[in-house]
């Protein structure tokens, strides 16, 4: 029997004919073998665009906008509830890169950036079947993208998306960042301290929290408990790789950075947060796990654009199949 799912809710297939990509099940539970990201190309509208800096709020709402046009009750779940587990945390379980901008120019003056080329792009992955995958593909095509806050208007045809299917057949990938990881710990006042990729408690928390993700969508799992069924935190392991350069110089370049970004810019909700890009690292665990890190993004404020990750390796079990790479 084949049933769609809306957070904990399951219904069988039969009674789904208008929402045509929730994510579905097969049980017992089967996940993708197969998977994309979308590397969508963009076109500015204007001869000067410029980006504010705290642009990914927006590309957020973009997104949730596109999806509502085809199901707007699939949208209000993502935007409204998620996949639940627990009380206090629920995920969207997709995510999407920083906007990779060519020869851009940094204005802080402006408070943003120029885009000095013809097209930029821009890579979006969901956590969803293949048949939707493609539906949501499409979606996007020639729709027009606005990034707009109270200084400033960027506007952007979709003129291309292209798929780019990926295999995990291994249990080790080497990941890179997209976009800025953000994880987190709670001080003493329990205010949170962001913590840097070489941290020794970043690799654990990063783990617990794409187990929580994991079991948000385990419906044979009670809510708020973490998976024990081959999947503990023992089972999934992070390292941070070194950084690649033929010289100390080049190799401090490759140094993970930090970024201090502001979401829901303006509202009673307006959140600062640091997150850290540049730097490759390596998870180990069960293919399931490593395919909802690449779909869903690692760390937290992924639906915001953080988190976003590519695959630069993976190392198979036995031989060594010729795996492409993100973008």
């Amino acid at each position: 029997m084949e049933y769609a799912r809306y957070g904990n809710t399951f219904v069988e297939s039969t009674q789904v004919t208008k929402f045509f990509f929730k994510i579905t099940f097969t049980f017992p539970h089967e996940f993708l073998s197969i998977y994309m990201q979308f590397r969508l190309t963009l076109r500015p509208v204007n001869r000067q665009t410029l980006v504010p800096f705290n642009y990914a709020y927006r590309l957020s709402g973009f997104i949730y906008s596109v999806l509502a046009d085809a199901d707007k009750q699939y949208a209000d779940f993502l935007h409204e509830q998620g996949y639940e587990y627990s009380s206090t945390r629920r995920f969207k379980l997709f995510t999407f890169s920083d906007l990779i901008m060519p020869n851009v120019r940094v204005d802080v003056r402006a408070g943003g950036m120029w885009v000095n080329s013809p097209y930029i792009e821009w890579v979006v992955s969901f956590y969803v079947d293949q048949a939707a995958q493609r539906f949501i593909m499409g979606l996007f095509q020639n729709q027009r993208c606005v990034i707009a806050s109270p200084r400033h208007r960027a506007e952007f045809i979709v003129e291309r998306v292209e798929s780019v299917p990926m295999e995990i057949r291994s249990q080790t990938v080497q990941l890179k960042t997209l976009s800025p990881v953000v994880i987190a710990e709670k001080d003493k006042r329990g205010m949170d301290q962001y913590l840097h990729p070489a941290d020794e408690q970043f690799g654990p928390l990063l783990v617990s929290n794409l187990l929580a993700k994991y079991a948000s969508v385990q419906p044979v799992i009670p809510v708020g408990v973490l998976p024990d069924d081959g999947l503990a935190t023992t089972s999934l392991t992070y390292q941070l790789l070194p950084n690649p350069g033929r010289n100390a110089a080049q190799r401090d370049a490759a140094q993970p950075k930090s970024r201090l970004l502001t979401i829901k810019e303006g509202s009673r909700e307006e959140t600062r947060i640091k997150g850290y890009y540049g730097f490759n690292f390596e998870l180990s665990g069960t293919t399931e796990l490593l395919e909802l890190a690449v779909l869903a993004g690692v760390g937290r404020y992924n639906a915001e654009g953080f988190g976003a990750v590519g695959i630069v390796e993976a190392k198979p079990i036995f031989g060594k199949p010729d795996f492409p790479s993100s973008p």
